[in-house]
């Protein structure tokens, strides 16, 4: 699937909240949760009973709209959109998982300090597991492959290394930006995404 066939969704503070599928963003078009900023001049979406059949949604939104349901539609994909309503800037109530304990560390190795891709940071044990320590909030921290694996199965002091940050549980943690290449991305979304 290209960049063409998707829509960049913004935050009210017109910047970049999530990208998602074009038929996703049609559907939140019609059912009024997005409002289109701009779109594909050459790029027409042709809706048919086989898109209705294989995306539900898609078809309640048009009902909606429209008052019945349609045999076709040719619509102008999407290209920008911004939510209608407000979002959070943070979440609550958050769950353990690898994304959220990346967000709680900034995407840095918790022994280097330097920022890396979510998939150049594994989990790294504070009390290694060989040594009873747990996969919970406060023994684990972002480590690049490189520091993890000089640490191994030490602690920070038997491996000579330093903790950026004593790991815990966040009640809240920021909002994660889409990761978009500015050299990939379609040229209606550029004037939204930081250079």
């Amino acid at each position: 699937m290209t960049s063409f066939t998707r829509t960049l969704i913004l935050n009210q503070y017109f910047t970049p909240h999530e990208v998602v599928d074009w038929k996703d963003a049609v559907t939140r078009m019609f059912g009024g949760k997005i409002q289109v900023v701009a779109q594909y001049d050459e790029i027409l979406a042709h809706i048919d009973r086989n898109t209705l059949r294989s995306f539900p949604e898609l078809g309640f939104a048009l009902r909606q709209v429209m008052g019945t349901d349609v045999e076709s539609i040719e619509v102008k994909v999407p290209a920008v959109a911004v939510l209608m309503r407000h979002v959070r800037p943070v979440k609550s109530g958050v769950k353990f998982s690898k994304i959220n304990v990346c967000l709680r560390d900034k995407f840095r190795c918790q022994y280097c300090g330097h920022r890396f891709a979510m998939s150049q940071l594994n989990y790294d044990h504070v009390v290694p597991r060989a040594r009873g320590g747990l996969t919970v909030w406060e023994n684990i921290v972002s480590a690049c492959y490189g520091c993890n694996s000089h640490k191994a199965d030490r602690t920070p002091e038997e491996a000579g290394m330093k903790l950026l940050s004593v790991p815990h549980r966040p009640r809240v943690l920021p909002m994660n930006e889409p990761m978009i290449d500015i050299g990939d991305a379609p040229e209606e979304w550029r004037p939204y995404l930081a250079a």
